[in-house]
């Protein structure tokens, strides 16, 4: 399964420019990030979760989409994700600040103007928590493995995987 994961992985890279170098723990979330600012939305396609995403991310996006069948194609989400809304402008002075490696977990910050076409200047704060997967140090990569929108106070007001968990639960 990990051989072929990881197979599937390093050839669907090559497409990602943006992650090519996907050992660097900002270069899925720029992955991320540039879908949003191409205002596309199409964060979660097979391609993506496997190259962007963590196993256990991407475990918990099928369940909740299969639960999502189950009930006649309710909607999944009825927002951005990652952007934190339904109805945004194009992003501006997106910023990214690496925090500390923990074993192998890190979270990276991502600031940005999403509404500033609206008139509201306020910048919004979005964690990734990336996770290294693999079998050994030279091939294990970064993933995403959450993401969550940080409020002015520092707390979590949402976590996109305990959103997912919820969905298939339910």
């Amino acid at each position: 399964m990990y051989y072929l994961r990881f197979a599937y992985v390093a050839a669907s890279l090559l497409g990602f420019a943006a992650a090519a170098s996907a050992n660097e723990p900002l270069d899925p979330v720029k992955a991320v990030m540039e879908v949003a600012v191409k205002g596309k939305g199409e964060y979660f396609d097979p391609n993506s979760l496997m190259a962007l995403y963590s196993l256990a991310f991407t475990r918990d996006m099928v369940a909740a989409m299969l639960k999502t069948k189950e009930k006649d194609g309710e909607m999944l989400l009825d927002y951005d994700p990652v952007i934190g809304g339904q109805d945004n402008c194009q992003l501006k002075n997106v910023t990214y600040k690496q925090g500390q490696q923990k074993g192998k977990k890190v979270t990276v910050r991502v600031e940005f103007s999403a509404m500033g076409c609206f008139g509201d200047k306020s910048v919004r704060r979005v964690d990734f928590d990336l996770v290294q997967e693999g079998y050994a140090v030279p091939t294990q990569w970064y993933f995403v493995d959450d993401i969550r929108h940080v409020e002015k106070d520092g707390k979590t007001t949402m976590s996109l995987r305990q959103q997912l968990k919820e969905m298939a639960a339910n």
